[in-house]
């Protein structure tokens, strides 16, 4: 895929692993290319490129601000997906704050 068909089919993330790139993070921008490629369906793509983000959610501040509102646009695409999901990592976190 190239860096035109992902802006075209996905804008923000596009922007995401632009972003990366120029902070000098060309794995994590790349594992997020291969997480749209490897995908079947549009469910696997988002749990993949979920997946990724949160991994390296860390990288969010080494990126502009242009960056952190498409990381932010892509990562709502993911919860409106999996609302599920978000609601259980909502809850791990409270009891690992309460421990």
């Amino acid at each position: 895929m190239t860096d035109a068909e992902l802006h075209a089919y996905w804008p923000d993330l596009a922007t995401v692993i632009a972003q990366l790139r120029r902070a000098d993070r060309p794995a994590v921008a790349e594992a997020l290319v291969d997480a749209v490629r490897a995908g079947a369906t549009s469910s696997e793509i988002l749990g993949g490129v979920g997946v990724v983000l949160r991994e390296h959610r860390a990288l969010r501040s080494v990126i502009g601000a242009a960056g952190v509102r498409a990381w932010d646009a892509v990562m709502a695409d993911v919860n409106r997906a999996f609302p599920v999901s978000r609601l259980a990592r909502w809850v791990a976190r409270l009891t690992r704050r309460s421990n």
